[in-house]
């Protein structure tokens, strides 16, 4: 597992200054370079598993609710960072008091993955400026998750 303490990341739009932004300018699809603190790990999704089944941790899933539904790690709580409508995706506004009344525990230890991983890269950044200390990244999301022949609940 790589730990995180600052990362860069081509995944928002210059001026935004918070979360609701952010996701609006990922939704329009702009990109562009920004830096910011954070602390996190990074975990492929074998030891991402591990660290489920053996350390307790729990999963948060931030994909919308469709994808949760075709499939998704065992005991998963889904808690979607973006809507997907007709005009592309939108921020849920109310994310990150979703993710406080699931997890009220700040050092609660969270395993975050979403697709491929941008998504949840976006929910960390919210969640470490909240005040969540023990979050990790599932590097390639669930779709590598699967690929590999880990669990999936649907």
């Amino acid at each position: 597992m790589i730990m995180r303490r600052a990362f860069s990341r081509h995944i928002f739009s210059k001026g935004c200054s918070n979360l609701q932004s952010k996701l609006r300018a990922v939704g329009a699809g702009r990109t562009i370079h920004v830096t910011r603190a954070a602390q996190y790990k990074d975990a492929m999704p074998a030891e991402a598993n591990q660290l489920l089944k053996e350390e307790g941790y729990n999963y948060l899933d931030v994909r919308t609710a469709e994808e949760f539904s075709a499939g998704h790690a065992p005991s998963a709580v889904n808690v979607p960072v973006v809507f997907l409508g007709s005009g592309g995706m939108s921020p849920n506004p109310a994310f990150l008091s979703d993710v406080q009344r699931v997890f009220p525990k700040k050092d609660e230890a969270l395993v975050v993955g979403c697709k491929s991983g941008r998504r949840s890269l976006m929910a960390i950044d919210a969640m470490s400026q909240a005040g969540y200390s023990n979050l990790v990244n599932v590097v390639g999301g669930f779709d590598l998750w699967a690929a590999q022949g880990l669990p999936v609940e649907r």
